[in-house]
């Protein structure tokens, strides 16, 4: 389940907007199952057993929710979908690559204005590199676990009238030291391993929002022609970009790490090469200067279902 699969966010929507007594949800390890499905046969049978034959197996008395947690690697079982223990946690975009839970104080309150953050894009037929802006948690005090649906609300401008905005959610570490201004230790130690949970992305000029049926972890764009529209140049804009949902359990002394960038090269074809085909989105032909901008007026922020009091079987 966990990959750039965006077919899969339709399972959840079918799960939240049923209004049946009796439903399942299985959220799989991030590797391809085979098909056909052996690694769920058992589950399968036994569900339709009871509902199609009338057997007496128990599976409605299972949990409704059923997800593998990477970064633990087990399962784990829950009441709902998102789950009904997640506290809605916002991680702020600060200077310095800092992603951290404290807000911006109010200009009124302190003399440290931000200025945006930003990174120049040329298209791949001018080079192939990849720019990106990159914010980092401190080391956790703690386990933090990450169950559900994730959202990013950002405030940007752009020099051009579009762009592709891509953000990247990684697990970064095991590492505990702690970053000072001394030489040497102001930056991430190199080495650390680095693993992608998930991605988002959001065409700048498809940014309109379905008010009424957007959450603020679950935003909701139309898509339509009539609300497609480009970009002023120099003009901020917010941007609330739909990340694909994972289940992770982010270790103690791990940290977590949101890249936001506006290109993607396509890799590998599939089984043969890479582990997982990962296509390229048709980016700008353009060279565009993007800023992110985060501060009390415009509070970037990363919106995490961390899980309290969670149980898994």
């Amino acid at each position: 389940a966990y990959t750039y699969k965006i077919h899969w966010q339709g399972a959840q929507h079918f799960f939240s907007g049923i209004d049946i007594p009796h439903k399942h949800l299985l959220l799989t390890p991030p590797a391809h199952a085979e098909r056909p499905f052996h690694e769920w046969h058992e589950e399968i049978i036994r569900w339709y057993d009871h509902w199609l034959k009338g057997a007496d197996n128990g599976v409605e008395d299972d949990p409704a929710v059923k997800v593998w947690v990477m970064g633990e690697n087990k399962w784990r079982t829950f009441a709902g979908w998102p789950v009904p223990e997640t506290s809605w946690t916002k991680y702020y975009l600060h200077s310095w690559e800092k992603l951290s839970t404290k807000e911006h104080l109010p200009a009124t309150q302190t003399c440290i204005n931000e200025t945006p953050d930003s990174f120049v894009q040329k298209p791949p037929t001018q080079n192939n590199e990849i720019e990106k802006l990159r914010y980092v948690t401190e080391p956790l005090a703690e386990d933090t676990l990450v169950v559900g649906p994730i959202s990013l609300s950002f405030w940007a401008s752009l020099d051009e009238d579009d762009t592709n905005w891509i953000v990247i959610l990684k697990d970064v570490g095991p590492d505990v030291s702690v970053q000072t201004a001394r030489p040497g230790e102001r930056e991430l130690l190199a080495g650390l391993p680095e693993r992608e949970l998930t991605r988002g992305w959001l065409k700048a000029s498809r940014r309109a929002l379905d008010t009424k049926r957007s959450k603020p972890w679950k935003p909701w764009h139309t898509l339509s022609p009539e609300t497609i529209r480009p970009v002023v140049p120099g003009e901020i804009n917010e941007y609330q970009v739909e990340i694909l949902s994972t289940a992770n359990l982010f270790k103690e002394g791990h940290r977590i790490c949101l890249e936001i960038t506006s290109l993607d090269l396509a890799e590998g074809v599939a089984g043969e090469t890479s582990v997982e085909y990962i296509p390229n989105h048709v980016c700008s032909s353009k060279t565009v200067l993007h800023k992110v901008f985060h501060n009390a007026e415009y509070p970037s922020h990363l919106l995490l279902p961390v899980v309290v009091g969670g149980e898994g079987s």
